[in-house]
């Protein structure tokens, strides 16, 4: 195979993330239009960029972006298997490092990426860790972006919750809105992490005030 037609197969792989649709969303039925896989890849860059650019975090940069440009090639020949898949997460990583060895095969660094992405699933370098979090915390903040729009639906949320096990009483009774399940149902993962316990906070507190005056930002654009 000719480096061109590799770089033809290998982007025609990447590119099917575009119109996979993440499963969370359709699990819990957001109403309209749903990220989709390629978008949340985007999201967790833009997001890590941005608190890397606050806080002086004595990250490597680079690893941090290579593990999130790739952390979801896995899902190009894969499910994207949501929290209510039956199946383990060793059996989702095993899956998951077939599908990323198929879908890397024509690439001359693909043991390279191979191993970031085993590096992020191990979660113990400082990077993969930070990534971890980054993975999250750009879905709980795309679950409240997704309740200010009025895509999800307070009573579905609550109603789903019954799968929370022991914790469902307690993120019930904290739960004002739709997305606060999402969050407080997560709000365990961002534990000893300042920088993202008091991020997830602000989240929680973002209005409908405060989206519509940035949608009104956006659409307004430049001014000329």
């Amino acid at each position: 195979m000719t480096k061109i037609k590799k770089i033809i197969l290998f982007s025609m792989f990447t590119n099917s993330l575009k119109y996979k649709i993440r499963t969370g969303w359709k699990d819990v039925r957001v109403s309209g239009r749903k990220e989709s896989v390629a978008e949340h890849i985007y999201g967790t860059l833009m997001l890590a960029q941005v608190i890397m650019d606050q806080y002086d975090l004595k990250l490597d940069r680079a690893k941090v972006y290579e593990i999130l440009m790739n952390h979801e090639i896995e899902e190009i020949l894969m499910p994207d298997y949501s929290i209510r898949a039956k199946i383990t997460r060793r059996e989702k990583i095993a899956q998951g490092k077939k599908s990323v060895n198929q879908a890397t095969r024509m690439l001359n660094r693909q043991k390279e990426i191979e191993n970031l992405l085993d590096e992020f699933n191990a979660r113990e370098t400082p990077e993969a860790k930070f990534c971890y979090l980054i993975d999250k915390m750009e879905c709980d903040f795309q679950a409240k972006i997704y309740d200010l729009r009025g895509s999800m639906s307070y009573q579905r949320m609550y109603e789903d919750s019954l799968r929370y096990g022991s914790k469902k009483d307690s993120i019930r009774k904290e739960s004002k809105t739709a997305s606060d399940f999402w969050l407080e149902y997560d709000k365990s993962i961002f534990a000893n992490e300042p920088i993202f316990e008091e991020l997830l906070n602000e989240i929680k507190l973002l209005t409908k005030e405060d989206y519509q005056k940035v949608k009104k930002e956006i659409e307004g654009g430049i001014k000329c």
